[in-house]
């Protein structure tokens, strides 16, 4: 943590974690809320349960490219600092919303539509990469003492903030132009708006004050080809801490598995069975109710011990995710609030409580690279990936296992729970 920052400097970096990430995040999220309309619009009609398919499994390429994003601009944040890697990923996101909402369809471009489609989700996961831990890891270094589990989960809230405002721009837009025109060219409009809001973010990280100190053991940085050199110690290091790499991402995975699996996958699931507009309405609400929640984690984070929340977090969360999501995938409205409702409370304090442990296990130089790279492989190989998974399995008649799914990352993330004692933290 800084204690050479202002309260007015703590101030305007607790709103740059918090919106900041929240914009960054709404165009992310924003796909998976019209992904099927995706679908029709950027693949072949032959076999309408594939299109769904097909544009999950885009959904999960833009997790699979967090990876690499962190390997990039993850060490760039240790490198030249939290300030310029935070807002460099929103000029890319930016970006990528931007030509995804003027990307011609299937049946204007052939094939070439969905590959581009695939090629811009794959940005937007580069961006990602190292946005929200980023976010975490400034958030958490900008606070006073006894206050980085509070600060930190509001950049968490910012990413859930960033969820709510996607679910409830595309709820809004869905029932302004109708089901139909929304399939058909309303769903364009939810990406434009959210490269023009990215401006903001971009003015309101420029304004972040710095929390990185000046690297005195570093390679020295006096020319732009010397980056790729530098980056690439900087990696080496990652490969040192690979322990520490493996105890975050089973620290990290469960709770958004289960995340995405009843905030995105159960949405659209219940959408195409009762109407998008309305599973997006619940989400929102209940989404927004989850941002106090996740804040209310950081809170107990700081009061009780960062160990203890996510160890009793990561139990309830094993009893009630089976039950939860059986209840969900009913494909009701009602049993989709129901499920929610039961999720939101665990999932959010657990995820309000872990961002802070995963990044003060790290040490303080290799921070946005050890940390980003190993929430980024949770996301990509897990999280990001559920809602695919789920899809499959129920268009293989397999629905049964979809609340089952999660519960050996569970086990996991009590495992890394108890193994963070060890590290020094409480």
């Amino acid at each position: 943590m800084q204690s050479d920052l202002t309260p007015a400097q703590r101030y305007r970096a607790a709103l740059a974690a918090l919106f900041g990430n929240a914009l960054e995040w709404y165009d992310f999220a924003v796909y998976g809320y019209v992904a099927s309309d995706l679908g029709q619009v950027f693949f072949p009609a032959d076999v309408p349960a594939l299109q769904t398919l097909a544009a999950f499994g885009v959904f999960a390429v833009g997790y699979l490219m967090r990876p690499v994003g962190s390997i990039v601009l993850g060490p760039l944040g240790d490198l030249l600092g939290r300030r310029l890697m935070l807002s460099l990923s929103i000029v890319i996101m930016g970006l990528s919303s931007l030509l995804i909402g003027l990307l011609p369809g299937h049946s204007q471009i052939g094939m070439a539509a969905a590959i581009c489609l695939v090629l811009l989700r794959m940005l937007q996961g580069f961006s990602v990469g190292a946005e929200f831990t980023g976010s975490i890891t400034y958030a958490t270094e900008a606070a006073a003492h006894g206050r980085a589990g509070l600060l930190s989960s509001l950049a968490v809230a910012g990413g859930l903030l960033g969820f709510s405002l996607g679910s409830l721009t595309v709820a809004v837009i869905a029932g302004v132009v109708g089901e139909a025109a929304m399939s058909i060219w309303g769903w364009r409009l939810p990406f434009l708006l959210g490269a023009a809001v990215a401006l903001l973010g971009l003015w309101m990280r420029r304004r972040m004050p710095e929390t990185l100190a000046p690297d005195d053991g570093g390679p020295t940085l006096n020319h732009p080809r010397e980056l790729g050199r530098a980056i690439g110690w900087r990696l080496a290091q990652v490969l040192q801490q690979w322990r520490l790499v493996l105890l975050v991402i089973a620290l990290v995975s469960f709770a958004n598995m289960i995340f995405y699996l009843a905030f995105v996958y159960l949405v659209d699931l219940t959408g195409q069975a009762s109407g998008s507009s309305g599973a997006n309405t619940i989400t929102t609400v209940v989404q927004t109710a989850g941002l106090l929640i996740a804040i209310l984690g950081g809170h107990l984070a700081d009061r009780f011990g960062m160990v203890p929340v996510n160890r009793w977090g990561n139990r309830v969360l094993i009893v009630l995710a089976p039950l939860g999501l059986a209840i969900g995938l009913q494909g009701r409205l009602t049993s989709l609030a129901i499920a929610q409702c039961l999720l939101v409370v665990p999932v959010m304090v657990t995820m309000g409580a872990q961002g802070v442990l995963g990044v003060l296990l790290v040490p303080m130089r290799q921070r946005c690279a050890v940390f980003s790279i190993a929430y980024s492989l949770g996301m990509a190989l897990f999280a990001g990936t559920a809602p695919l998974a789920a899809s499959w399995l129920h268009d293989s008649q397999a629905s049964w296992l979809i609340p089952l799914y999660a519960l050996p990352f569970g086990a996991a993330a009590l495992v890394a729970v108890n193994r963070t004692r060890h590290a020094g933290v409480r």
